[in-house]
C-alpha cells in the first residue's frame, strides 16, 4: 500500500457527502472566500497555541493578542467576531485559567502519525497535558451556541476518538481521555440583567473518556471507510448524499452545492474556488464543524 496518510478531514467528509469529497480531495477545490467562524476560530486556535507555547503566562497572552491581532481583521458586517471581542475573550481566557493545574505534555499543535491495520493515520494534537499524573489531550473550540447540550456531539466523536489513541501511540502511556475547551465569543450588553453571562461564563471544560470497545471500533472502521474512498476512486463514482440535510451542513449551503445543483460548469469554478491541495501535514488547516465551532486538523 503507498504511503498516503490518511485524516479525520477527508475521512470524515467521504461520510457526509462523497460527492463533496469528489469536488475538495479529488479535484482539490475551495471555496474562494471563508467564511467568517472558520477565519475567526483559527485566528482564535492560533493565539492559544501561541499562549501554551510560552511558560510565563504573562508574557504569552501578550503574544497570543499581539498575533490574533496580525493574523485576523473584522469581515464585512460582522458585529461578533471583531478583533476587539476575540482580544476581550483571549484576555478574560488567561484570567479565567491563571494558574493551571497541568503542565504541558511535548508541545501544542503536536503532529502525528501512526499505523491502523496497514494504513497510515495521522493528524495535529491541539494541546496533550499531564494533569494529576494523567494524560490528557486538550482540544479547543469556539462556538457561539454554548449551551448544556454543547458537549454531547463529542462522546462518540470520531476525532476527539483518534486523537485519545494518537497520542498513546505517541507517549507509549495510556491517555485517559480528551478536555474539550470551550470558548464563546461575546458582545457587551448596555443593560446588565440576572440572566446576562459573566465573562468567565463563556468559558468551559469538559472532559470526555472513549472506552475500549470505541477506541477498537474506530480503527475497524477507518479501515472499512478508506477501502470504500479507494474503490470510489478506482471506478470514479461519487453519488451525492441522499439525505439533503448535508447540503445544509454546520447550519449553512455546502460550499459546493452551486455545482451539484447546475453543474460543474468551468467558468464558476474558476469564478468562485481555487484550487488547493490538502496538505494538513504541512500546514495547520481547520475545518468547521456543528454550532459554529472550528475544529483543528
Amino acid at each position: 500500500m503507498s504511503e498516503r496518510i490518511w485524516d479525520n478531514s477527508t475521512i470524515s467528509c467521504f461520510q457526509t457527502c462523497r460527492r463533496k469529497y469528489y469536488y475538495q480531495y479529488v479535484r482539490h477545490l475551495q471555496p474562494a472566500m471563508k467564511s467568517a467562524p472558520l477565519i475567526f476560530g483559527t485566528a482564535i486556535h492560533d493565539a492559544l497555541d501561541c499562549y501554551y507555547k510560552n511558560k510565563d503566562k504573562d508574557v504569552g497572552i501578550i503574544e497570543a493578542v499581539k498575533l490574533f491581532k496580525s493574523s485576523y481583521s473584522t469581515p464585512e458586517g460582522e458585529s461578533l467576531r471583531t478583533v476587539e471581542n476575540g482580544v476581550k475573550m483571549l484576555t478574560w481566557y488567561s484570567i479565567k485559567y491563571k494558574g493551571e493545574p497541568f503542565t504541558v505534555y511535548g508541545k501544542p499543535e503536536e503532529g502525528f502519525v501512526f499505523f491502523i491495520g496497514e494504513l497510515l493515520y495521522g493528524g495535529r494534537l491541539d494541546l496533550p497535558v499531564e494533569w494529576d499524573g494523567q494524560l490528557w489531550i486538550m482540544e479547543h473550540k469556539t462556538t457561539t451556541r454554548l449551551g448544556a447540550s454543547y458537549f454531547n456531539q463529542y462522546e462518540l466523536d470520531k476525532q476527539i476518538t483518534g486523537y485519545i489513541i494518537a497520542l498513546e501511540e505517541y507517549s507509549g502511556r495510556k491517555c485517559s481521555g480528551a478536555i474539550i475547551n470551550v470558548l464563546e465569543p461575546w458582545k457587551d450588553v448596555k443593560r446588565v440583567s440576572a440572566k446576562t453571562k459573566k465573562p468567565e461564563d463563556h468559558f468551559l471544560r469538559k472532559p470526555i473518556s472513549k472506552s475500549e470497545d470505541l477506541k477498537q471500533r474506530f480503527r475497524y472502521n477507518v479501515q472499512a471507510i478508506v477501502r470504500d474512498i479507494l474503490w470510489c476512486e478506482q471506478h470514479g463514482e461519487f453519488q451525492e448524499a441522499e439525505k439533503k440535510e448535508a447540503c445544509f451542513y454546520y447550519n449553512r449551503d455546502c460550499p459546493f452545492l452551486q455545482l451539484c445543483q447546475y453543474g460543474e460548469n468551468e467558468r464558476v469554478i474558476k469564478r468562485d474556488y481555487i484550487v488547493k491541495k490538502w496538505e494538513p501535514f504541512s500546514t495547520a488547516q481547520r475545518q468547521e464543524v456543528p454550532n459554529g465551532t472550528v475544529q483543528s486538523t
